[in-house]
């Protein structure tokens, strides 16, 4: 079942009216309505004397800064310092309007703790006008004074000896509603400005046991252990595949090396053993080289140059006329080289002949 706690007047010794759900209302001090209340589920009536409501307007695509643009928006009218109010906003309307309920911040913190001290802890707090129903502006006479709102913007309250005098400023075809309050405030509620915002937000004050505590801890724990055996189970099982396949990729390459010791050490070796031919060769290319130009290798151009291992070096050369190919010939064989020519074909250009030089 729900409760509704209303005050008159901003005042501590302001009447009170309480009343649950599908019953009548009753009137009395504070102790009274702790008493009738107790451990139901509580909305808080505010009178609508203790705040000022406003229409403000904010940069498109405020975002987190909202709270600050309204601050901003709203110095330049409230006469207090706005570090002294507390600001309950309700929803953007076309991403940029809302209404803003400011009121003094420690009157609030005062009257919800004279409320705690007797058990009371409202859920919901809402100022009396703004539960007015929706609709057109109307005016309810409620704990002797005339609650004005229903219409967009307007909540007030006016005392009702001073009805005559500023009727004139009242928005026309304002309805007078003199029927019991409470039912309307109760329908009207749900769509009203919650003042349990930012630091009046309620929040849950039960304490979470130690075992619980101390169960999550284990549990937590627990879920980290066997996360970390498992990743080392994957690890290992990824090594021992992927050393496994490395393995069978060695003996397929170099199936003599049937004896694998330390796999990672014999690939060394046979880098370090695939890497001495192209030594050789660039030994064998430099010691050629001298010798060709030893030997006369200014008598010819050489137009290919092949070499096999083991069998020595073939090269088709181009000379002015046999001659010269046999000087070269001759002034190699004279740098201590096994040099043989064939393959003699003459042209327009000279002569084209293969040298064969063994190693």
């Amino acid at each position: 079942m729900h409760a509704w706690l209303h005050l008159a007047t901003p005042h501590d010794d302001s009447p009170l009216t309480w009343w649950l759900d599908a019953h009548a209302p009753e009137q009395g001090d504070l102790h009274q309505a702790a008493t009738a209340l107790a451990g139901q589920r509580l909305t808080l009536l505010l009178p609508a004397e203790a705040a000022s409501t406003h229409e403000v307007e904010v940069p498109a695509r405020s975002g987190r800064w909202l709270r600050q643009a309204l601050r901003s928006a709203l110095e330049e009218r409230l006469l207090d310092d706005i570090d002294n109010l507390h600001l309950a906003r309700g929803p953007l309307l076309e991403g940029r309007r809302c209404r803003v309920i400011a009121l003094d911040r420690a009157w609030l913190q005062g009257c919800l703790a004279r409320l705690a001290q007797h058990g009371l802890v409202p859920s919901r707090i809402h100022l009396d006008a703004d539960c007015l129903p929706a609709g057109e502006p109307c005016a309810l006479y409620c704990a002797g004074r005339w609650l004005l709102g229903g219409g967009a913007g307007q909540c007030a309250a006016l005392p009702d000896g001073q009805w005559d005098t500023l009727a004139v400023l009242l928005p026309e075809g304002l309805i007078r509603r003199e029927e019991s309050p409470w039912p309307l405030l109760v329908e009207g509620a749900p769509r009203a400005i919650d003042l349990r915002q930012g630091e009046f937000a309620q929040r849950n004050g039960k304490r979470v046991p130690v075992g619980a505590l101390a169960l999550v801890a284990v549990l937590a724990g627990g879920a980290q252990l066997a996360q970390d055996l498992l990743h080392r189970h994957w690890l290992e099982q990824g090594s021992a595949t992927l050393q496994q396949a490395n393995l069978d990729e060695w003996q397929r390459r170099f199936p003599e090396e049937r004896r694998v010791v330390d796999l990672g050490r014999q690939v060394q070796a046979r880098l370090v053993t695939a890497q001495r031919p192209a030594q050789g060769l660039a030994n064998s290319l430099e010691s050629l080289a001298n010798s060709w130009s030893a030997g006369g290798g200014s008598l010819a151009r050489v137009q290919r140059l092949d070499y096999q291992a083991g069998e020595g070096w073939t090269l088709r050369v181009e000379a002015g006329s046999f001659a010269d190919i046999e000087r070269l010939r001759e002034g190699l064989a004279s740098q201590g080289l096994e040099v043989q020519a064939d393959s003699s074909v003459r042209s327009a250009q000279g002569v084209s002949t293969r040298l064969r030089i063994a190693e």
